[in-house]
């Protein structure tokens, strides 16, 4: 093996680390932002003051939400599958890599029930999303 066959070797392999990373860091940076925008209401709310009641039921749904959603749902299910998405990007077309955050969701690029999956999760969270907004506060955040 020559000097320019270790180099045309790297290219392909370049461009799948940065479709990769393009994957995973554009998934991180929309949950980062929800975080961000949705702590600070839930520090808002804290620091309006709450009652007995409310700090029961603060700590019961974080505890819930940590364990089924953080530890049951994204540990140990939802990021291996992005992760394993994110890594086969690069194996496809160029259009897919530019859009790799949304192929690493399955909202693209995937066979119709991943996506009809996908969809209707990502719909569900914005319902959600919709109808806590109406809620009083301090149980909307």
């Amino acid at each position: 093996m020559t000097g320019g066959d270790v180099e045309a070797d790297e290219g392909p392999r370049s461009l799948n680390s940065l479709a990769t990373g393009w994957s995973l860091i554009g998934v991180a940076a929309v949950f980062g932002w929800a975080v961000y925008r949705l702590g600070g209401r839930g520090l808002a709310a804290i620091q309006g003051g709450l009652s007995p009641t409310e700090w029961t039921a603060l700590v019961a749904f974080t505890l819930f939400f940590v364990y089924t959603e953080g530890v049951l749902t994204f540990d140990r299910r939802w990021i291996p599958k992005l992760v394993a998405r994110s890594r086969r990007v690069g194996d496809e077309s160029m259009m897919l890599q530019l859009l790799a955050p949304l192929y690493g969701l399955s909202l693209i690029g995937r066979d119709w029930k991943e996506m009809a999956k996908a969809w209707i999760g990502t719909a569900l969270i914005v319902t959600a999303v919709l109808v806590v907004r109406q809620f009083p506060s301090p149980w909307r955040g």
